[in-house]
Protein backbone atom coordinates (compact mmCIF):
# COMPACT_ATOMS: atom_id res chain seq x y z
CA UNK A 1 0.00 0.00 0.00
CA UNK A 2 2.75 2.17 0.63
CA UNK A 3 4.65 1.99 -2.22
CA UNK A 4 1.37 2.68 -4.10
CA UNK A 5 0.81 6.16 -2.23
CA UNK A 6 4.35 7.10 -3.09
CA UNK A 7 3.93 6.06 -6.39
CA UNK A 8 0.40 8.52 -6.78
CA UNK A 9 2.33 10.95 -4.93
CA UNK A 10 5.06 11.28 -7.76
CA UNK A 11 2.35 11.05 -10.36
CA UNK A 12 0.98 14.17 -9.04
CA UNK A 13 3.93 16.02 -8.75
CA UNK A 14 5.28 15.44 -12.23
CA UNK A 15 1.96 16.10 -13.96
CA UNK A 16 2.22 19.35 -11.84
CA UNK A 17 6.14 20.49 -12.88
CA UNK A 18 5.00 19.02 -16.56
CA UNK A 19 1.84 21.79 -16.15
CA UNK A 20 4.72 24.68 -15.15
CA UNK A 21 7.00 23.82 -18.17
CA UNK A 22 10.89 22.20 -17.57
CA UNK A 23 11.72 25.21 -15.58
CA UNK A 24 9.10 24.43 -13.31
CA UNK A 25 9.92 20.40 -13.45
CA UNK A 26 13.84 20.76 -12.29
CA UNK A 27 12.69 23.10 -9.53
CA UNK A 28 10.43 19.98 -8.18
CA UNK A 29 12.68 17.38 -8.28
CA UNK A 30 15.27 19.94 -6.16
CA UNK A 31 12.45 20.31 -3.41
CA UNK A 32 10.58 18.47 -1.13
CA UNK A 33 7.27 17.67 -2.36
CA UNK A 34 5.40 19.54 -0.07
CA UNK A 35 7.58 23.00 -1.12
CA UNK A 36 7.07 22.46 -4.39
CA UNK A 37 2.85 22.16 -4.14
CA UNK A 38 2.61 25.54 -2.40
CA UNK A 39 3.09 27.98 -4.98
CA UNK A 40 0.18 27.62 -8.57
CA UNK A 41 0.63 27.99 -11.71
CA UNK A 42 -1.85 30.34 -13.43
CA UNK A 43 -3.78 29.12 -16.22
CA UNK A 44 -5.25 30.78 -18.67
CA UNK A 45 -8.87 30.57 -19.98
CA UNK A 46 -9.75 29.64 -16.60
CA UNK A 47 -10.34 31.63 -12.89
CA UNK A 48 -7.36 31.03 -10.42
CA UNK A 49 -9.12 31.08 -7.10
CA UNK A 50 -6.88 32.11 -4.51
CA UNK A 51 -6.60 32.95 -0.61
CA UNK A 52 -3.47 35.22 -1.00
CA UNK A 53 -2.21 38.25 -3.03
CA UNK A 54 -0.48 37.26 -6.46
CA UNK A 55 1.86 39.84 -7.21
CA UNK A 56 4.59 40.65 -10.21
CA UNK A 57 7.47 42.86 -9.48
CA UNK A 58 9.90 43.65 -12.50
CA UNK A 59 12.88 45.67 -11.97
CA UNK A 60 14.19 45.88 -15.33
CA UNK A 61 14.63 49.62 -16.35
CA UNK A 62 11.48 51.45 -18.81
CA UNK A 63 8.95 48.42 -18.59
CA UNK A 64 6.19 47.89 -17.18
CA UNK A 65 5.46 44.84 -14.48
CA UNK A 66 1.88 43.85 -15.81
CA UNK A 67 0.22 44.53 -19.03
CA UNK A 68 -3.79 43.27 -20.62
CA UNK A 69 -4.74 43.99 -24.03
CA UNK A 70 -7.76 42.74 -25.32
CA UNK A 71 -7.31 42.60 -29.44
CA UNK A 72 -10.81 40.60 -30.41
CA UNK A 73 -13.96 42.35 -31.62
CA UNK A 74 -16.86 42.80 -29.17
CA UNK A 75 -16.43 45.66 -25.87
CA UNK A 76 -14.11 43.39 -23.85
CA UNK A 77 -11.40 45.37 -21.57
CA UNK A 78 -8.05 45.54 -21.68
CA UNK A 79 -7.65 45.37 -17.40
CA UNK A 80 -10.65 44.64 -15.28
CA UNK A 81 -11.04 44.74 -11.21
CA UNK A 82 -13.63 44.49 -9.15
CA UNK A 83 -13.49 44.90 -4.83
CA UNK A 84 -16.57 44.59 -2.69
CA UNK A 85 -15.07 46.87 0.18
CA UNK A 86 -13.01 49.17 -1.84
CA UNK A 87 -12.12 50.32 -5.47
CA UNK A 88 -12.03 48.10 -8.09
CA UNK A 89 -8.79 49.73 -9.25
CA UNK A 90 -6.08 51.25 -7.40
CA UNK A 91 -2.80 53.09 -8.40
CA UNK A 92 -0.65 55.05 -6.45
CA UNK A 93 2.67 56.80 -7.70
CA UNK A 94 5.90 57.56 -6.25
CA UNK A 95 4.59 56.88 -2.39
CA UNK A 96 1.33 55.30 -0.71
CA UNK A 97 -1.41 56.62 0.26
CA UNK A 98 -0.43 56.50 4.11
CA UNK A 99 2.51 58.66 3.96
CA UNK A 100 1.27 61.74 3.14
CA UNK A 101 -2.64 61.42 4.71
CA UNK A 102 -2.20 63.09 7.93
CA UNK A 103 -5.78 63.34 9.47
CA UNK A 104 -7.71 61.13 9.36
CA UNK A 105 -4.75 58.45 7.98
CA UNK A 106 -5.54 56.83 4.47
CA UNK A 107 -8.04 53.93 5.12
CA UNK A 108 -8.56 52.15 1.91
CA UNK A 109 -12.20 51.77 3.22
CA UNK A 110 -12.53 55.49 1.73
CA UNK A 111 -12.54 54.29 -1.55
CA UNK A 112 -15.96 51.57 -0.74
CA UNK A 113 -17.96 52.62 -3.79
CA UNK A 114 -15.33 53.45 -6.53
CA UNK A 115 -14.29 52.64 -9.57
CA UNK A 116 -11.31 53.64 -10.19
CA UNK A 117 -8.88 55.51 -7.13
CA UNK A 118 -5.80 57.04 -8.03
CA UNK A 119 -3.05 58.84 -5.84
CA UNK A 120 0.22 60.86 -6.02
CA UNK A 121 2.07 63.10 -3.42
CA UNK A 122 2.99 66.67 -4.31
CA UNK A 123 5.91 66.53 -6.74
CA UNK A 124 9.27 66.71 -4.92
CA UNK A 125 10.50 68.49 -8.53
CA UNK A 126 9.66 71.69 -10.56
CA UNK A 127 9.03 69.37 -13.76
CA UNK A 128 6.03 67.82 -12.86
CA UNK A 129 2.79 67.92 -10.85
CA UNK A 130 1.38 65.56 -8.73
CA UNK A 131 -1.46 63.98 -9.93
CA UNK A 132 -3.97 61.40 -8.67
CA UNK A 133 -5.84 60.52 -12.38
CA UNK A 134 -4.52 62.14 -15.62
CA UNK A 135 -6.57 61.47 -18.69
CA UNK A 136 -5.34 62.18 -22.55
CA UNK A 137 -6.83 62.67 -25.45
CA UNK A 138 -7.23 64.30 -28.63
CA UNK A 139 -10.73 64.39 -27.70
CA UNK A 140 -12.04 64.19 -24.04
CA UNK A 141 -8.98 63.78 -21.74
CA UNK A 142 -11.41 62.73 -19.08
CA UNK A 143 -15.21 61.68 -19.14
CA UNK A 144 -17.61 61.89 -16.13
CA UNK A 145 -20.95 60.97 -16.34
CA UNK A 146 -24.06 60.39 -13.71
CA UNK A 147 -25.92 63.05 -11.61
CA UNK A 148 -22.98 64.95 -11.33
CA UNK A 149 -20.44 64.42 -13.93
CA UNK A 150 -17.91 65.35 -12.44
CA UNK A 151 -16.64 67.28 -8.71
CA UNK A 152 -13.71 68.73 -7.23
CA UNK A 153 -12.90 69.66 -3.82
CA UNK A 154 -9.81 71.38 -3.04
CA UNK A 155 -8.01 74.54 -2.56
CA UNK A 156 -9.17 75.00 -6.50
CA UNK A 157 -12.54 73.08 -6.70
CA UNK A 158 -12.08 72.33 -10.49
CA UNK A 159 -8.89 74.28 -12.49
CA UNK A 160 -9.25 74.49 -16.25
CA UNK A 161 -6.24 75.67 -18.22
CA UNK A 162 -6.31 77.01 -21.74
CA UNK A 163 -3.63 75.70 -23.73
CA UNK A 164 -3.04 79.03 -25.38
CA UNK A 165 -4.75 78.41 -28.95
CA UNK A 166 -6.80 80.96 -30.30
CA UNK A 167 -10.18 80.52 -29.19
CA UNK A 168 -9.22 77.88 -26.81
CA UNK A 169 -11.38 78.10 -23.93
CA UNK A 170 -10.43 77.13 -20.17
CA UNK A 171 -13.89 76.29 -18.78
CA UNK A 172 -16.63 75.11 -21.23
CA UNK A 173 -20.54 75.35 -19.76
CA UNK A 174 -23.16 74.27 -22.27
CA UNK A 175 -27.08 73.44 -21.39
CA UNK A 176 -29.92 73.23 -23.44
CA UNK A 177 -32.89 75.86 -22.06
CA UNK A 178 -34.43 75.77 -19.44
CA UNK A 179 -31.18 74.44 -17.83
CA UNK A 180 -28.74 76.68 -16.73
CA UNK A 181 -25.55 76.08 -18.41
CA UNK A 182 -23.68 77.75 -15.16
CA UNK A 183 -24.48 78.30 -11.42
CA UNK A 184 -22.66 79.65 -8.69
CA UNK A 185 -23.36 79.43 -5.45
CA UNK A 186 -21.16 82.32 -3.56
CA UNK A 187 -19.09 84.95 -4.55
CA UNK A 188 -17.65 84.86 -7.98
CA UNK A 189 -14.61 86.51 -8.82
CA UNK A 190 -13.55 87.90 -12.12
CA UNK A 191 -9.55 89.35 -12.84
CA UNK A 192 -11.58 91.21 -15.67
CA UNK A 193 -12.91 93.72 -14.08
CA UNK A 194 -11.81 96.92 -11.54
CA UNK A 195 -12.97 100.07 -9.75
CA UNK A 196 -10.94 103.08 -11.31
CA UNK A 197 -10.91 106.81 -9.78
CA UNK A 198 -12.01 109.64 -12.08
CA UNK A 199 -9.69 112.62 -10.80
CA UNK A 200 -11.59 116.03 -9.98
CA UNK A 201 -12.49 118.30 -12.75
CA UNK A 202 -12.50 115.20 -15.14
CA UNK A 203 -15.24 113.72 -17.22
CA UNK A 204 -13.69 110.77 -18.18
CA UNK A 205 -10.75 108.19 -17.85
CA UNK A 206 -9.30 105.24 -20.10
CA UNK A 207 -7.95 102.17 -18.55
CA UNK A 208 -5.46 99.89 -20.24
CA UNK A 209 -6.46 95.89 -20.18
CA UNK A 210 -4.47 93.54 -22.68
CA UNK A 211 -7.42 91.50 -24.46
CA UNK A 212 -9.46 94.04 -24.80
CA UNK A 213 -10.56 95.02 -28.94
CA UNK A 214 -13.48 96.79 -30.52
CA UNK A 215 -15.64 94.23 -30.05
CA UNK A 216 -15.24 93.57 -25.87
CA UNK A 217 -18.58 94.29 -24.00
CA UNK A 218 -17.86 96.63 -21.70
CA UNK A 219 -20.06 97.86 -18.34
CA UNK A 220 -19.49 100.34 -15.85
CA UNK A 221 -21.08 102.25 -13.25
CA UNK A 222 -20.34 105.33 -10.70
CA UNK A 223 -19.31 103.55 -7.18
CA UNK A 224 -19.66 107.26 -5.56
CA UNK A 225 -23.09 109.44 -5.07
CA UNK A 226 -22.66 111.91 -7.39
CA UNK A 227 -25.66 113.89 -7.70
CA UNK A 228 -26.45 114.77 -11.59
CA UNK A 229 -23.51 112.42 -13.29
CA UNK A 230 -23.75 109.03 -14.88
CA UNK A 231 -21.69 107.13 -16.73
CA UNK A 232 -22.89 108.17 -20.38
CA UNK A 233 -20.61 105.52 -22.86
CA UNK A 234 -17.89 103.33 -22.39
CA UNK A 235 -15.80 102.82 -25.66
CA UNK A 236 -13.28 100.01 -26.03
CA UNK A 237 -10.24 99.88 -28.40
CA UNK A 238 -7.20 97.72 -28.60
CA UNK A 239 -6.05 97.34 -25.42
CA UNK A 240 -7.71 100.16 -23.50
CA UNK A 241 -11.18 101.33 -23.04
CA UNK A 242 -12.53 104.69 -22.09
CA UNK A 243 -15.50 105.35 -19.61
CA UNK A 244 -17.33 108.86 -20.12
CA UNK A 245 -19.16 110.72 -18.12
CA UNK A 246 -22.18 113.32 -18.72
CA UNK A 247 -20.34 115.78 -17.15
CA UNK A 248 -17.24 116.49 -15.37
CA UNK A 249 -16.69 115.77 -11.33
CA UNK A 250 -15.73 118.10 -8.55
CA UNK A 251 -14.35 115.44 -6.53
CA UNK A 252 -12.33 112.19 -7.14
CA UNK A 253 -15.18 109.75 -8.55
CA UNK A 254 -15.26 105.77 -8.32
CA UNK A 255 -16.27 103.78 -11.36
CA UNK A 256 -16.64 100.27 -11.44
CA UNK A 257 -16.11 98.28 -14.78
CA UNK A 258 -16.33 94.60 -15.84
CA UNK A 259 -15.42 93.23 -19.43
CA UNK A 260 -16.58 90.43 -21.25
CA UNK A 261 -15.02 89.36 -24.25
Amino acid sequence: MTSEIDALRSRRAILAAAAGGAAALAASAAMPLAAAAAPVNLQTESDNATGATTSVTDSAADSNAFEGHATGTGTGFGLEGTALGAAGVSGWSVSAPSTYWVDPAFDPDFTNYTGVFGSAPTAAIETAVGTGVWGDSPDVGVYGSGSTGVEGYGGWGVAGFANGTVGSVGVYAQADLPSRALYVEGKAHFTRSGRSTIGAGRSSITINLSGTSSGSRVFAVLHSNRAGRYVRAVVPTTGKFTIYLNTTVTSATYVAWFVLD
